[in-house]
């Protein structure tokens, strides 16, 4: 299958590099940080738990538009992005690789860190008042809202270079903070950083059994504009990337 072999090039390509470490240590520092912070904080279980996720969703623009950016300028410096042009009857399927091989490795660095988070906040700090099962959704949530950042950070780092990917990033993070206090409310459904924070946070009131009814229609709203919105950015980033003809220059 073309898919599986392009995956398996890719794999390859990243072997030596970055790309492997940093999807490894970050989650193991992040959650390893807050474990010991919460080891004598005094703040209530609800609290915790959702600072730890609000945490994630700001962080990770930031680390989309880093890994993003090593991705493509791995393939500007090999060759000034050649091998994915001259890819012809696979050009597509090169572009859809790369983005694949993002998405799976988020998932792992989430599922990573929501699992050593879990564990330690349950075996270790003994606060069972959520299951497994809870984290393991949560981490589906978030990975499920970025990957319209995804799409968007990497078009943005073949199109302008690493440094409007890794700015973007870092103004996306801010935004996610922004958006998850009272200024975010009746339009973070329409603005994409505010998808992941938004929906695991009201993931965690839903399992804390508050009631959503004030929120329903917010919830409905985001839930159709991350759907919609993250299968009009693939189509459209795969129609931009079949034109696409390489940077004019290095940024």
């Amino acid at each position: 299958m073309v898919m599986l072999r392009l995956l398996r090039a890719e794999f390859l390509k990243i072997k030596r590099t970055p790309f492997l470490l940093i999807h490894l240590l970050i989650p193991i520092i992040i959650s390893g940080l807050f474990l010991a912070y919460y080891s004598y904080s005094p703040w209530d279980f609800n609290g915790k738990v959702s600072a730890y996720f609000q945490a994630l969703a700001c962080g990770f623009p930031t680390i989309i538009g880093l890994v993003c950016s090593m991705v493509s300028e791995q393939e500007a410096t090999a060759g000034h992005f050649q091998e994915m042009l001259t890819a012809s009857k696979t050009k597509i399927m090169v572009f859809l690789s790369k983005i694949l091989l993002l998405l799976l490795f988020s998932f792992g660095a989430i599922l990573l860190s929501i699992g050593i988070f879990s564990v330690g906040f349950i075996e270790l700090l003994h606060e069972d008042t959520f299951s497994f099962q809870f984290y393991l959704i949560a981490g589906c949530i978030l990975f499920v809202s970025f990957v319209f950042l995804y799409i968007l950070h990497f078009f943005v780092s073949l199109q302008f270079g690493k440094g409007a990917s890794i700015g973007l990033g870092i103004v996306g993070s801010l935004l996610v903070a922004l958006l998850l206090t009272g200024i975010g409310d009746g339009i973070w459904s329409f603005i994409p950083y505010g998808w992941g924070g938004h929906f695991v946070s009201l993931w965690t009131m839903k399992a804390s059994g508050l009631d959503l009814s004030t929120v329903e229609i917010g919830l409905q709203e985001g839930i159709i504009a991350s759907v919609c919105g993250t299968l009009l950015a693939l189509v459209l980033s795969c129609l931009w990337f079949w034109k696409w003809e390489g940077r004019k220059s290095d940024n």
